[in-house]
């Protein structure tokens, strides 16, 4: 039991982090403007915005928490953010992103009533921490790879599991609970103002942008086709919320605000028809020029790392040789990985050492589902990505923290190459 309660901790701490990480802002964005929108309120509907929050975070990590059991009972595999991989998720994320972003820049109005005022209810704190829940998935963070891997492994009870995505949970909602229950740090707030629908506007674009963010992933799995009706997709949902709110909106009868939403609600339908095909394309890495070199490695393609396809029986061939592989496990959904990636990784101090030292860098794409490559992240103790480990020719690998720095990860690609070097690799 004791070491059950050290990994809620990690979970509680791990999900603490995720409010921090490139997936989550956008939604922590909107949640902050709805934190001071309601930061006059009287303690009790303070307390109660915070509790709705934490409520539908709890609740979005509970479901997750109760597929990951039935399909892992069924004997299917599971790993952190594997939704994502699947285009109809992604699209149907896309779309709702867009709408919050829409609804921020006040291209319609979608108010829920409380009490008698026109505003934001606890309903909508409630979806916000769904939201929030659900955009937080294909996000890994410091010592939640430990806890998901915990909570995922096929040897955790039921129980366990369903405790450990609820203390995620908590720890993801921990903050506006924070902020909800103590009233120091709710005096701390601004005061409510007409600098907020600047405020809502800028909102409103943060939101655009990660909704440019997942269509790049979305971009990365289906055909060139399917892509472009899909933005045909979002272009008539803009203009069917536009039309609800302009000829339907709170000034207009019931009748009539009923009719123009069914109108709405007909077109995007037909639209979706017609244009939602979402074709599954396939998408590899090419194999970089002189990936076989015995010395030194491939020269940077157009100023990147000139990765080759992950592949365990060249890693097996290259070992053998002498030469180390760099292996990093990525996606395009996976906000940390895309991060990490053009901060620490694709920099020019490590494109020169992985020239320098032969060590081969392969790409690992988990864009798309692949069971091969689950299998391996699996075998390296991991249920979610990033992954960056490099494998050493005497049968070791060294795996590195999902938190990386380019210091981090040149020091691990030095000593690799200190041990094992270029020089001695054999040739092909």
């Amino acid at each position: 039991m004791a070491s059950l309660l050290e990994y809620i901790g990690i979970g509680l701490l791990g999900g603490l982090i995720l409010n921090v990480m490139p997936c989550v802002l956008p939604v922590l964005t909107m949640k902050l403007f709805h934190v001071l929108e309601h930061g006059s309120n009287d303690a009790r509907a303070r307390k109660m915005h915070g509790v709705a929050y934490a409520a539908g975070i709890l609740t979005a990590f509970l479901v997750l928490a109760i597929a990951v059991i039935v399909l892992r009972a069924s004997g299917e595999r599971v790993g952190w953010g594997m939704q994502f991989q699947h285009p109809p998720f992604v699209a149907t994320m896309i779309a709702l992103i867009f709408a919050f972003g829409l609804n921020a820049l006040g291209v319609f109005e979608f108010n829920i009533s409380v009490h008698g005022h026109h505003h934001q209810g606890y309903t909508a704190s409630y979806f916000n921490g769904i939201f929030a829940a659900v955009m937080s998935t294909p996000c890994s963070a410091p010592f939640l790879g430990t806890a998901a891997a915990f909570a995922l492994g096929a040897g955790a009870i039921w129980w366990q599991t369903l405790a450990m995505f609820l203390a995620i949970g908590f720890g993801l909602a921990s903050p506006f609970l924070l902020v909800s229950f103590v009233p120091s740090l709710a005096k701390a707030l601004p005061r409510p103002g007409q600098w907020m629908e600047t405020f809502k506007s800028l909102m409103g674009f943060t939101l655009l942008a990660a909704a440019v963010w997942l269509f790049g992933t979305l971009q990365a799995q289906v055909t060139a086709d399917s892509a472009r009706d899909f933005l045909a997709f979002l272009l008539v949902l803009a203009i069917a919320l536009w039309g609800t709110h302009h000829f339907g909106g709170v000034i207009y009868g019931n009748a009539r605000r009923a009719f123009v939403r069914v109108v709405a609600l007909g077109l995007v339908v037909a639209a979706g028809t017609q244009t939602l095909s979402l074709e599954q394309a396939t998408r590899a890495i090419a194999p970089a020029h002189g990936a076989g070199s015995g010395q030194a490695g491939a020269k940077a393609a157009d100023g990147h790392i000139p990765w080759t396809a992950f592949d365990l029986a060249q890693i097996g061939v290259e070992n053998k040789r002498g030469r180390p592989i760099f292996a990093d496990f990525t996606a395009e959904w996976c906000a940390n990985c895309k991060t990490n990636d053009k901060l620490f990784v694709d920099t020019q101090i490590v494109r020169d050492r992985l020239r320098t030292s032969g060590i081969l860098p392969m790409k690992a794409d988990l864009t798309n589902n692949d069971d091969a490559l689950w299998d391996e992240a699996n075998a390296l103790g991991r249920t979610g990505i990033p992954i960056y480990v490099l494998y050493l020719p005497d049968g070791t690998r060294d795996l590195l923290p999902e938190a990386i720095t380019t210091d981090m990860l040149v020091a691990h690609l030095e000593a690799a190459a200190k041990k094992f070097p270029p020089e001695h690799v054999a040739k092909q």
